[in-house]
This record gives structure tokens, C-alpha cells and sequence, in this order.
């Protein structure tokens, strides 16, 4: 089978995947925010500070995130890459402000704006992973406002219906934050990329994954480990994904550790368009 054969498939592949999600969402039915979303296991407190463990978890993502968008933008990716990985940092510090307001204050509101930042954290970063192996098109400036919009108009939703009975429907936003997990490792294991390769994607995926896992085994772990909890883990995990994106944006600025095909160049292809600085 040619490259280009092999990358047409792949993109059906990833189009089916995201239907899927999207009807499976659609079966499930609202999902609203509930008061058992704003207990955690951890309730200490400390220096005048509610929740200061969670709190203070949230740091090392803000960190991450300036430091991740410090490596993009002195890489040497062609911008169709740097454009949608310095979006994904620039929301990653958002999402880790927030975190830390929310914990201060636990509200309805501040928890629908973490969901909101993580879905666009992992939308841009969806953009640049889809740039790399496929279109730079994909990266984009234009195809990143379209894809920030997808994201407001998922907040949008929560909040009416929120306005509108006090339960707005998260679904938008949790199948944006879902999608990457199915989409990124089926591309990376099917379309070769320029710059990163498929262990870096998995790499990511696995430090994800655990994220979501300690989040849902919030008492679990806490009551293991009596000094950590679940909810804890989930924003060091969070943060770790930024780490490991940031060390490879900046050791790996213009390298290519994996050769594409040559029939499937999306990156060069555009080369006018997406080298400038």
C-alpha cells in the first residue's frame, strides 16, 4: 500500500473514531454538574488557605505551561507546529490558574472553565499533531480559531442550559477532552511525523491517562496512601504531560527523529506559507 493510500486510510480511521465518540456521547445523555463534583477526598486546609494541597498541586502545571511556552516559541518547527503547541501551553496556564481559584472557591462556574481550558489545551494540541502528520493547514492560525470556537461554543452550551434550569450539559466539552485519547494514538501509530515520533505521543498519552484515572480514584488513593489523594496525582499528572511536551519542543526544536514518506510531506508541502518566524 502507497504512503499516500496508507494516510488516506489512517484518516478514516480517526473520522470514524470521532463519530463514534461523538454518538456515544449523544446516547449518554446530559451531563451536569453535581455538589458530589466539589468533594474531594483531601479537605485540608492550611495557611488560611481551603483545600491548600489541591491548591498548591496546581502550581506545577503553571510552571510547565510558561516554561513549555517559552520552548515553542524559540523552537525551530515550522509554525504550522509552534502555533497550536504554544496555544496548548498558553491554555495550560490558564487551566492551572484556574484549577488554583477553583480549589480557593469551589463553584459550578470555575469548574466549567476547567473543563473548558483542558478541552482547549488538548484541542490545540490535537491541531498540532494533526499538522505534523497530515496538513499544516491543520496548524494554522485560521483552522486554531475554528477549533478555539468549537470549545466556546461547548462553554456556551454548559452555560445556558446552566442559566436556563441550573444544569448545563458538559458533553461538548468532555468529548473534546476525550477525542485526543482516540485519536493520537491511532495517528501516531499510522501516519509518521517529522519532528516528534510515536513514542513521544504515547508518552503523553500514558502520563494522561493516569491523570484521568487518579481523578475517578480520588478516595481510593487517598485512603491508601493518607497523604495524597487522587484529585492530587490528577493535576501532577497534568502538569508532567506539559513537562514532557515542553522537553521535547525544546530538545528537539528541528530534528527529525522519524522519517515521513516521502508522498505524504505535509509539513514541507506548505513550506512558503508556515516557515516564517
Amino acid at each position: 500500500m502507497s504512503a499516500r493510500m496508507s494516510q488516506a486510510c489512517a484518516m478514516v480511521l480517526l473520522l470514524a473514531m470521532a463519530f463514534a465518540l461523538a454518538v456515544g456521547f449523544l446516547a449518554w445523555g446530559p451531563i451536569a454538574i453535581t455538589a458530589a463534583d466539589h468533594r474531594f477526598a483531601d479537605e485540608r486546609a492550611g495557611f488560611g488557605v481551603p483545600q491548600v494541597v489541591n491548591t498548591l498541586a496546581g502550581i506545577p502545571l503553571l510552571v510547565a505551561g510558561v516554561l513549555g511556552l517559552r520552548a515553542a516559541k524559540r523552537g525551530h518547527w515550522p509554525t504550522a507546529l509552534r502555533t497550536p503547541w504554544s496555544v496548548f501551553f498558553v491554555m495550560c496556564t490558564a487551566l492551572s490558574a484556574m484549577g488554583i481559584a477553583y480549589h480557593v472557591a469551589p463553584n459550578d462556574v470555575g469548574l466549567a472553565l476547567n473543563h473548558l481550558f483542558a478541552a482547549a489545551a488538548l484541542a490545540s494540541l490535537t491541531m498540532g499533531f494533526l499538522a505534523e502528520r497530515v496538513d499544516a493547514r491543520l496548524g494554522s492560525r485560521r483552522v486554531l480559531a475554528v477549533a478555539m470556537g468549537a470549545v466556546a461554543a461547548g462553554g456556551l452550551w454548559w452555560w445556558i442550559g446552566q442559566g436556563a434550569n441550573g444544569s448545563g450539559d458538559l458533553r461538548p466539552l468532555l468529548f473534546l477532552e476525550t477525542l485526543p485519547v482516540l485519536l493520537i494514538p491511532a495517528g501516531a501509530l499510522s501516519l509518521a511525523g517529522h519532528h516528534t515520533g510515536a513514542g513521544d505521543w504515547l508518552g503523553m498519552l500514558g502520563l494522561y491517562g493516569l491523570c484521568r484515572m487518579a481523578g475517578i480514584a480520588d478516595s481510593t488513593i487517598y485512603a491508601l496512601t493518607g497523604a495524597i489523594s487522587g484529585h492530587t496525582v490528577m493535576h501532577l499528572s497534568w502538569a508532567a504531560v506539559a513537562a514532557w511536551l515542553a522537553y521535547r519542543a525544546a530538545v528537539a526544536p528541528g530534528s527529525a527523529r522519524v522519517t515521513a514518506p516521502a508522498l505524504s510531506d505535509p509539513i514541507q508541502r506548505s513550506t512558503s506559507l508556515n516557515t516564517s518566524s
